[in-house]
């Protein structure tokens, strides 16, 4: 029998995962527990800020995956942010 081997490019792409699972709790965080006025611009921080953590840690371990995420972050949180507190 052949044992089956996991492709090494997907245990990677879990970094990706782990950052939008990150973006996604704290966007739920912001939207609807934190209840004032200018929450989006502490929400446009905290991307900012998880988008500059990836960049670092891109340089000491890593690389492609910690770039594709903090692009990955970069679009989407910024649009979500938009879409999301303009309701």
């Amino acid at each position: 029998m052949e044992t089956l081997k996991k492709a090494p490019g997907n245990n990677k792409m879990i970094v990706v995962g782990i950052n939008l699972l990150v973006l996604v709790a704290y966007t739920i965080y912001f939207r609807w527990i934190v209840n004032e006025e200018l929450i989006i611009l502490a929400e446009a921080v905290f991307i900012f800020l998880h988008v500059l953590l990836c960049l670092i840690v891109a340089i000491f371990a890593l690389r492609k995956e910690f770039l594709f995420s903090a692009l990955v972050v970069l679009l989407i949180g910024f649009s979500s942010c938009w879409v999301v507190f303009s309701i």
